[in-house]
Order: C-alpha cells, then sequence, then structure tokens
C-alpha cells in the first residue's frame, strides 16, 4: 500500500468520526431544550405547589445532568477540533484543494459558530434548571 493510500484511508475515517461526533451534538443540542422544557412544563402542570421540595430535587437534578451535558459537549468540541486540524494536514498533503477541514467557512462576525450555539443551548436549559431550583429552595422558607 503506497503513502497516498494509507493517507486517504486515514481520512476518511478522520472524515467519518467526525461527523459522527458532530451529528451527535447536534441531536444532543436539539434535544436537551426540548426534554428539559417538557420536564418543567410536566412539574409545573401536575397541580403540585411551585414551592414544594419537588421542585428543589428535579432543579437540582436537571442542573447536574445539563452540567453533566455540557462538559461532554465541551470535550466534543475539543475532539473535532483535532480531527479538523489532522483532516486540514492530510488534505495539505493529499492536495486536496477544496477539503471539509482547511477551507471551513468563517464564523459569522467572526464569533457565531457551532460552539457559539452549544453555549447559548446549554446556558438557557441551565438557567431554566436553576430558576426551578431556585423556586424549590424558596419554598423552604
Amino acid at each position: 500500500m503506497d503513502r497516498d493510500q494509507i493517507l486517504l484511508a486515514e481520512y476518511t475515517e478522520v472524515c467519518k468520526t467526525y461527523h459522527a461526533i458532530s451529528d451527535f451534538r447536534g441531536k444532543l443540542l436539539a434535544l436537551l431544550p426540548i426534554v428539559s422544557g417538557a420536564g418543567i412544563s410536566l412539574l409545573i402542570s401536575k397541580n403540585h405547589s411551585p414551592y414544594s421540595s419537588l421542585f428543589l430535587a428535579a432543579g437540582i437534578f436537571g442542573v447536574l445532568v445539563t452540567l453533566g451535558l455540557f462538559f461532554y459537549e465541551l470535550r466534543g468540541i475539543q475532539k473535532c477540533k483535532s480531527l479538523i486540524i489532522l483532516g486540514g494536514k492530510i488534505e495539505s498533503e493529499l492536495k486536496i484543494e477544496l477539503g471539509q477541514f482547511k477551507d471551513r467557512p468563517r464564523r459569522i462576525a467572526g464569533f457565531i459558530g457551532a460552539e457559539t450555539a452549544g453555549w447559548a443551548i446549554y446556558m438557557a436549559v441551565l438557567l431554566a434548571w436553576l430558576y426551578v431550583t431556585w423556586v424549590g429552595i424558596r419554598g423552604l422558607r
């Protein structure tokens, strides 16, 4: 097997891995606010006093789960960045002119990209769960 075939096989694996991580991150970003919103709505609609200990327990659980998923998101971003660098190097060695890694579009307005979307969604969900926690804490008074 010559060097170009090895590089092409590596490039194929880098692409598959990058797209698998990216796809999973996208699904998680779509599902997290939907599931959290449904959970909070269900909590509110069950005719519990908004100041019951159930709100505190649910809020703490929601905050911890959201933080855990956010940390996992940050790790996914880190892996994707590494794959982008590796994929760009392989594209250069293979002389691929319009590759998906080295010719990536610039961020909108210099800062809006996939990472920014992740931060916005995770922070919104985290704030919602923190509010539920706060309501639960107020109920203990």
